[in-house]
C-alpha cells in the first residue's frame, strides 16, 4: 500500500505543481483581460468583443486546475461540528469512506464531463478566434480526474493511518504549500 501512495504520491505532485503555474497564470490573465476590457469600453469607448467570454472560459480552467489543489491541502469548504466529537478513530474511518466517495463521484464525473466536452467540439466560440469548444469544456474532466486521483491518494493514506496506526509520511507538495496556507 505504501508503493501506491507514493506513485499516486509523485503523480499528484506533479500534476498539483503544474495545476498552480497554470492557476497564478490564468488569474494574471483575466486581470489582463478584464482590465482590457475595462480600459477599451470606458477609456476608449471602443469595447473588445472577446473580453468577457475569454475571461469567463479563463474563469472555468481555473475553478478546475485549482479544486485539486485545494482538495489535497485540505481547504475546501467543510463542516467539522460533528466529526470531530468522534474518537479519532472513528473520524478518520469517516474521512476515509468520505474520500473514497470523492474519488468515485470525480471518477464519474471525468467521464461523464469528458463525453459533454467531445459533444463541444463541433461548437465554435467565434468571439475568441473560432476556437472549438471542446478545449474550453475539456478543463472539466481533467479537473475531475485530478480529484479523484487526489482523493485516492487521501484514501489510502487514511486505510494505512487505520492499519498502521501512524499517518502516512506527507508529500512534498503538501509540506511545501501547507504551512503557507496556516499562517492565514
Amino acid at each position: 500500500m505504501n508503493l501506491a501512495i507514493r506513485c499516486l504520491s509523485a503523480i499528484n505532485v506533479v500534476q498539483l505543481g503544474a495545476f498552480r503555474w497554470g492557476a497564478m497564470f490564468l488569474v494574471l490573465a483575466v486581470a489582463a483581460i478584464v482590465s482590457a476590457g475595462v480600459f477599451f469600453r470606458y477609456v476608449l469607448n471602443d469595447s473588445l468583443s472577446w473580453s468577457e467570454e475569454l475571461a469567463k472560459y479563463a474563469m472555468l480552467w481555473l475553478v478546475f486546475l485549482g479544486a485539486p489543489i485545494a482538495l489535497r491541502l485540505g481547504v475546501h469548504p467543510n463542516i467539522e461540528i460533528v466529526i470531530s466529537r468522534f474518537p479519532s478513530r472513528v473520524t478518520r474511518v469517516i474521512l476515509a469512506l468520505m474520500h473514497l466517495a470523492v474519488c468515485v463521484f470525480c471518477s464519474f464525473l471525468a467521464m461523464k464531463s469528458h463525453d459533454f466536452a467531445w459533444n463541444g467540439r463541433t461548437q465554435v466560440a467565434i468571439s475568441v478566434g473560432d476556437v472549438s469548444m471542446y478545449w474550453f469544456f475539456v478543463s472539466i474532466p481533467l479537473g475531475m480526474a485530478s480529484m479523484a486521483l487526489v482523493s485516492l491518494q487521501q484514501f489510502l493514506e487514511d486505510i494505512s493511518f487505520l492499519i498502521a496506526g501512524k499517518p502516512a509520511q506527507q508529500d512534498a507538495f503538501v509540506a511545501k504549500h501547507r504551512p503557507v496556507l496556516d499562517e492565514f
